[in-house]
């Protein structure tokens, strides 16, 4: 396989995960947003408002694997966002942080006694951000998947510029 043909397969790879991810997200939070707006006496605005933020979020997450299928250059900057984004899981006492969209595989470090390193896996997708929660103990993961989509991304890189050698060798 030539190196091109490579870095086409690395980029429809990630374009994938962002898409799958993405779609399951956004039809999972437009459900949450649109009962909640039907609902209005049940769900407090604010809860309506996060779960129009989570929509479009996951929906820039499908959008920019759709972009980068298409190979569009700015897509690759913002597939680079929303993957780094997705590598840190993290719990401590009064804030949790997790972002994921597919299907994250999580090297984690916890100071519960049962688990101190460990794998979680995961199918879906889901965005956690909470102030002021109860949490189970400090927990510290990355997310391997998404560190790998990056590294495939990375590669993909020369599927997506334009060819610097021709720009050089033609005079402007």
């Amino acid at each position: 396989m030539r190196k091109t043909e490579k870095a086409n397969l690395y980029r429809k790879l990630v374009s994938l995960i962002l898409m799958i991810g993405g779609g399951a997200g956004f039809i999972v939070a437009a459900m949450a947003w649109i009962a909640g707006l039907t609902h209005r006496a049940a769900a407090p605005i604010w809860t309506v408002a996060l779960m129009g933020l989570f929509v479009l979020v996951f929906g820039l997450t499908m959008w920019t694997g759709v972009e980068l299928w298409r190979k569009k250059p700015r897509a690759l900057i913002w597939a680079q966002i929303l993957l780094i984004a997705q590598v840190p899981n993290l719990s401590v006492a009064g804030f949790v942080y997790q972002f994921y969209t597919a299907f994250p595989l999580y090297l984690s470090w916890s100071q519960r006694p049962d688990v101190v390193i460990g794998f979680e896996f995961h199918l879906g997708s889901n965005l956690t951000f909470q102030f002021g929660s109860e949490t189970d103990g400090f927990i510290l993961g990355v997310n391997l998947v998404a560190i790998g989509a990056l590294y495939l991304l990375e590669k993909a890189r020369a599927s997506l510029e334009p060819n610097a050698a021709a720009a050089v060798a033609s005079p402007s």
